[in-house]
């Protein structure tokens, strides 16, 4: 059968890099040419589930030296992420309060679903199979619909629909600036948002990301490779419904983590690693400890859409 399921995560690609220039200034950390490959996320990232906010725009493709890397240009570009911004893009709107609940807001957080995908419903499996081809890219999802009394259900629906599991894979090849680089993708996750149906009072997610980059090409009239890893663990996360209103996590943790590693031909490696741990409390700030490249900083970030502030 043909039906087009996917689910709207987190928000835009352009509105999540707009929200994480708007609440974050640049301030170097790293000097290596790798810590330039941690401002944005692997390409693919757009398409899995995770707090990532990523794109498969081959105008996004990673190079080292390249000045479109992130929103602070050539300079951010050269020191990587600061300690007043998060990596990877930026963390997702549904994971700071950035989308309400009710008329005028949509579905809320990790609630809003669209069509884009062929789909074919397994009566072994239980679940929604999906794939596209965009890009360089295959996309495969597979999607778990239960109600409040834990019966299958075939389909999404609103209202009816509790808890959605998505598995999703991505593989393929990127060619980007002007056909120079190359890069090969694969990323994974495992996503479940229970607490849709109608008269819940919360969501909860939990969730597993991970995806890997390698980029070839030549910059400078040198050859590069660039490995970028990512991925991240969603424990736990709560959203109280508040119709009518935007509401933040009030509990549950987010782990992210991301490494990259640049060699150019003849040269040593330069590797740089970054792990950002997220908690929520119950308050109207998050609790942030990033650390990159053995450095620790202790941050908070007020939310939704408050500066990151590190100490």
């Amino acid at each position: 059968m043909k039906n087009t399921l996917r689910i709207l995560f987190v928000a835009s690609v352009g509105a999540g890099m707009v929200a994480c220039s708007s609440d974050n200034s640049t301030s170097p950390v790293g000097t290596s040419a790798a810590a330039a490959a941690l401002i944005t996320a692997p390409l693919s990232f757009d398409q899995i589930n995770t707090s990532f906010v990523g794109s498969s725009d081959p105008a996004q493709g990673f190079a080292p030296g390249d000045e479109q890397g992130g929103p602070g240009g050539a300079e951010q570009n050269r020191w990587g992420p600061g300690w007043h911004e998060l990596m990877g893009g930026g963390i997702g709107e549904s994971f700071i309060g950035g989308i309400g609940f009710g008329a005028g807001f949509g579905h809320g957080p990790f609630g809003d679903w669209h069509d884009s995908d062929d789909c074919a419903f397994s009566t072994t499996t239980n679940r929604l199979d999906c794939s596209a081809s965009r890009r360089g890219l295959t996309t495969t999802r597979s999607y778990s619909f239960l109600d409040a009394a834990g019966a299958v259900q075939q389909a999404f629906a609103f209202g009816t629909t509790n808890t959605v599991n998505v598995k999703t894979a991505v593989s393929g090849t990127v060619v980007h600036h002007d056909g120079e680089d190359t890069s090969v993708v694969n990323s994974s996750s495992d996503f479940t948002v229970a607490g849709l149906a109608s008269g819940s009072t919360q969501r909860t997610v939990n969730g597993l990301s991970a995806g890997t980059e390698s980029t070839t090409g030549i910059k400078h009239d040198s050859a590069f490779k660039a490995t970028r890893t990512a991925g991240d663990t969603i424990n736990g996360l709560v959203i109280p419904i508040q119709d009518g209103h935007r509401t933040f996590p009030t509990a549950g943790t987010v782990i992210r983590g991301m490494q990259a590693i640049v060699t150019f031909a003849g040269q040593s490696p330069s590797t740089s690693t970054r792990r950002e741990v997220i908690t929520y409390d119950g308050s109207s700030t998050a609790k942030i400890v990033i650390t990159h490249d053995g450095v620790v900083k202790n941050c908070t970030k007020p939310l939704p859409h408050g500066p990151l502030s590190c100490s």
